[in-house]
């Protein structure tokens, strides 16, 4: 994931599906039945076409093509994983408020049928609900703080007992603590070494396994580079 750059905001992170691009149809995804190499194909195309969008609708039309994939592959948490991650992130790019949330209305139902999947706690599910969270909280910062606010850290911590190095965790925590007031302990200062973490952490991470989510590095890198230019 590579070439993505969004700002979680006072502690938050983005999804719905628009409108389906015609020239992506769920015909066009393999059926349930294909081999799990064939699935991790279709889903790892999936997220390198969102990762690797620049403008609003390509960013829209890889969600649509994730979601498709999500709901042919229903019972595959990955799936639903990815199609929740990528709504989410949608949020945070999208202006209109309403539009939004329904993003992120819709990334709570991939959200929810990734843990019902996955049969199990997992680190990676615990991180995405917090990133959710995060989002939630963006859309009307001063209203939802105290409910979403609670939600992100109480999921962020259950990964940490999960996995402590997981750099996803750092890196979310990063961004919540950079853009809180600093008069409330937020800012560059004390958000630098959560991403400088993150950074070390980012580097022991293999790419190679697309059930093994490693979204963040780079925009992590982006916030160490702008926490240093403000320290200065």
């Amino acid at each position: 994931m590579k070439k993505l750059t969004f700002l979680i905001i006072a502690g938050s992170m983005l999804f719905a599906i628009p409108a389906i691009s015609q020239e992506i149809t769920v015909d066009t995804i393999k059926s349930p039945s294909s081999d799990m190499q064939q699935f991790k194909e279709d889903l790892k195309a999936g997220v390198d076409d969102f990762d690797s969008a620049k403008d609003m609708n390509a960013w829209v039309s890889a969600s649509n093509h994730l979601g498709l994939i999500a709901n042919k592959y229903s019972d595959q948490w990955a799936a639903n994983y990815y199609a929740c991650y990528s709504l989410t992130v949608l949020s945070f790019i999208e202006k209109d408020s309403k539009k939004k949330d329904a993003y992120l209305d819709d990334a709570e139902v991939f959200l929810n049928k990734a843990i019902s999947d996955y049969k199990s706690e997992y680190d990676e599910l615990y991180v995405l609900n917090a990133m959710h969270a995060n989002a939630r909280i963006a859309v009307q910062p001063m209203a939802r703080y105290k409910k979403y606010g609670d939600i992100f850290k109480e999921k962020l911590e259950k990964a940490k007992s999960l996995q402590p190095n997981n750099p996803r965790i750092y890196y979310l925590n990063g961004n919540s603590v950079y853009y809180t007031p600093k008069m409330f302990g937020g800012g560059a200062k004390n958000a630098l070494p959560l991403f400088e973490k993150a950074e070390a952490l980012y580097k022991n991470e293999s790419k190679d396994d697309i059930f093994k989510p490693y979204w963040g590095e780079n925009q992590n890198e982006q916030m160490v580079t702008k926490c240093k230019a403000e320290i200065k």
